[in-house]
């Protein structure tokens, strides 16, 4: 039933082969398309830096026959994640010097490329906030504007897409899909699912972020527990108790106000399993999403925070080992019970 049991207080993983970690980056593709399409040239050279940073960082291993495709598959994966966390408008420089010290500190300090049990991306990501605040801004929506009903409305401004696109989806979910439950929604919604226009493009392509967790779903290279956990625990916050603080009316947080904004939908995708820095368990798994939904809303509160999804990302990290080394305890005594079991059947 189980074929090793570790008492390290972390996940003990092998590392990952080229082929899941290309699969990983093809599930990128459709955002990084539609940085192209709709020309975002600075935002693909903050990528294109962060990608040239990450590949220095793993140099010795791309040299290493043995290890050469795996790094390479890496950097281009591990690089353009951190790319997607940064802000169009941050120095395409300091990306590079930044992601490359920071890629290289983790390998050394917390263990080779895929046995980190700190997110490379997410500390990278948080350490270039620490040294660029300005460029990640502040955030977008203040108190005030989050007493009001559906504050996501202000990020409507400026994202409509064009020729009456919005306005016609829209008439076609209201009409065939929402009044089944009585509802409808306002014009604009379908135009922030497709592209926010955010400055961090993480933050930006909804519609097409969760497409992606559906082929890494789909593909079994994601188990959707975690990420699902994760998400319907920030939202129940953001629903039930962000109003507590925000004077919103009772039950009236902007849950897609969270979906949209922060990146913690690109993020729950993306980074909350990445190997050796979360639980294999179901119950692990559990706490540790719940856990991380407490952090996600104490950083970002009902959203547009600018760095708010790494750093809760970097602290869930911080408390993983805790519950690994639960985990791990737990799963000898199962199998020293088993054991048991076992020897006393054969004695019988």
């Amino acid at each position: 039933m189980y074929s090793k049991v570790s008492t390290a207080p972390f996940n003990d993983f092998t590392k990952s082969n080229s082929l899941r970690t290309i699969l990983f980056l093809a599930a990128l593709l459709p955002q990084l398309a539609m940085l192209f399409v709709t020309q975002s040239w600075k935002s693909l050279a903050i990528i294109l830096c962060a990608v040239l940073g990450c590949a220095l960082s793993e140099a010795d291993a791309i040299f290493k026959k043995q290890s050469r495709r795996l790094a390479l598959s890496y950097s281009l994966f591990a690089g353009t994640l951190t790319g997607f966390f940064l802000p169009a408008d941050y120095p395409p420089a300091s990306v590079f010097f930044i992601t490359f010290i920071f890629m290289y500190a983790t390998r050394v300090v917390f263990g080779q490329t895929g046995v980190s049990w700190i997110n490379p991306v997410a500390l990278t990501v948080a350490a270039a906030w620490f040294m660029g605040r300005t460029s990640f801004g502040s955030f977008l929506i203040g108190g005030a504007d989050l007493a009001a009903k559906n504050p996501s409305l202000a990020l409507i401004d400026g994202a409509m897409l064009t020729n009456g696109v919005d306005e016609k989806i829209t008439l076609f979910l209201n009409d065939n899909v929402f009044s089944l439950f009585g509802v409808s929604i306002p014009n604009g919604y379908v135009s922030l699912f497709w592209d926010t226009r955010a400055a961090v493009p993480a933050f930006r392509f909804a519609f097409w972020t969760m497409l992606s967790s559906l082929f890494l779903f789909a593909f079994d290279l994601k188990r959707p527990s975690a990420s699902l956990c994760f998400l319907l625990a920030y939202f129940a916050l953001v629903k039930f108790v962000s109003p507590l603080f925000t004077g919103a009316p009772p039950m009236g947080g902007d849950v897609l106000l969270a979906m949209l904004s922060s990146g913690l939908l690109f993020a729950s995708v993306f980074l909350l399993q990445w190997p050796g820095t979360y639980p294999l368990s179901l119950p692990g798994k559990t706490a540790y999403a719940l856990i991380c939904s407490v952090i996600a809303f104490a950083f970002c509160g009902t959203g547009t925070s600018p760095a708010g999804a790494a750093l809760t990302i970097l602290f869930g990290n911080i408390i993983s080992p805790a519950l690994q080394a639960a985990e791990n305890k737990s799963l000898k005594k199962k199998l020293s019970a088993l054991l048991a079991a076992k020897l006393g059947e054969e004695a019988r």
